[in-house]
């Protein structure tokens, strides 16, 4: 199984670097299942990265979230599919799914995408994560693991 992990977020924003964090972390969950895994760190989503995706058997996404908008773990992992809809008028507002659907049009297909996100607690301008956060990272990581077993091959 080949994994295209993409973790992104502002590391210089305190908790919005929660989605490189993430990313590493979900590479080594699936390094340790015996599978291929790869990593990308962006500060945002970029449609060239739509090019990339059909050579993977599983896309992972990463990132960060604002507080309250989510299950009371702080954290969510979902099911995510194509969705050419994008929410605002610049870059800075595509989402996973936006992603998704270009490249659906690039191969004709994706394949399963899942994203994780981690509440953060503060997005000011600083290095590291909150010590809430980094709690929150653990129980998604172990969450995320759990839940790859599920798309062995």
């Amino acid at each position: 199984m080949k994994v295209l992990v993409c973790g992104y977020g502002n590391p210089f924003r305190t908790d919005d670097g929660v989605g490189h964090v993430l990313a590493q972390g979900a590479a080594e969950a699936a390094r340790s299942l015996g599978w291929e895994a790869e990593v990308r760190l962006e500060h945002q989503l970029l449609p060239e990265m739509a090019e990339e995706f059909g050579g993977f058997d599983l896309l992972i996404f990463a990132d960060a979230r604002v507080p309250g908008t989510g299950g009371g773990e702080g954290f969510d992992i979902r099911e995510i599919s194509p969705d050419p809809s994008i929410e605002g008028l610049n870059i800075h507002s595509v989402g996973p799914e936006w992603v998704l659907a270009l490249a659906a049009k690039i191969w004709g297909k994706v394949p399963p995408a899942v994203l994780v996100s981690v509440e953060g607690e503060s997005f000011d301008f600083g290095e590291g994560l909150t010590e809430v956060c980094k709690k929150r990272v653990s129980l998604a990581l172990a969450a995320l693991k759990e839940r790859l077993t599920g798309y062995r091959k």
